[in-house]
């Protein structure tokens, strides 16, 4: 059973999509707080825990990737969701490596990230058992993340390749190629 995400906080620079997508959480039951810098972000989560984190990827005085590890420390079982504008494969990488659960394009659907940071949070919830096991160092293939990158941007296009394609940054047939190189 996925766990509902009940409290949010919203940490973005920009007023207009910050104090939009928080009436569209709380329109659906989330008590939704915010944030215009990372410090604020940071201050908040102190003094009240939530389920679902929300962070900019760039911001004008720190950007969200280099706080990642900072949030992560103070929510450890929130889900912890990087927006962008901006998406590609290596920020991707760098986002996860960094402590976000996943990477989402702006601007963000609010019924999508609900159901994407609810599935989040039940991974996290999941006995060590059921987890997948933690590979040892080194052992990270580039093929690998390639491959969950991809196939989150057509999960995200719904297996439309050339919308997959610009979600990555990438020519549509670039996407193509690798695909079959993938065999995804």
């Amino acid at each position: 059973m996925t766990r509902r995400i009940e409290t949010a906080l919203l940490v973005d620079d920009d007023d207009a999509f910050r104090t939009t997508l928080q009436g569209a959480l709380r329109r659906r039951g989330v008590v939704a707080r915010t944030a215009a810098t990372i410090d604020e972000g940071l201050v908040a989560l102190e003094y009240e825990p939530v389920d679902l984190v929300v962070i900019d990827y760039r911001m004008p005085r720190g950007d969200g990737l280099s706080a990642l590890a900072q949030y992560r420390k103070l929510q450890p079982d929130a889900a912890i969701v990087m927006l962008t504008g901006f998406g590609d494969i290596p920020l991707a990488v760098a986002a996860m490596r960094e402590g976000a659960d996943t990477l989402l394009s702006k601007p963000v659907d609010a019924d999508k990230l609900l159901r994407e940071a609810a599935g989040l949070r039940e991974r996290h919830r999941s006995p060590p058992s059921a987890a997948a096991p933690t590979p040892p160092p080194g052992s990270l293939k580039l093929d690998d993340l390639e491959r969950e990158a991809i196939r989150a941007a057509l999960r995200e296009s719904g297996g439309v390749v050339a919308t997959a394609a610009k979600l990555l940054g990438i020519d549509r047939r670039t996407l193509q190629r690798k695909l079959k190189k993938l065999g995804t």
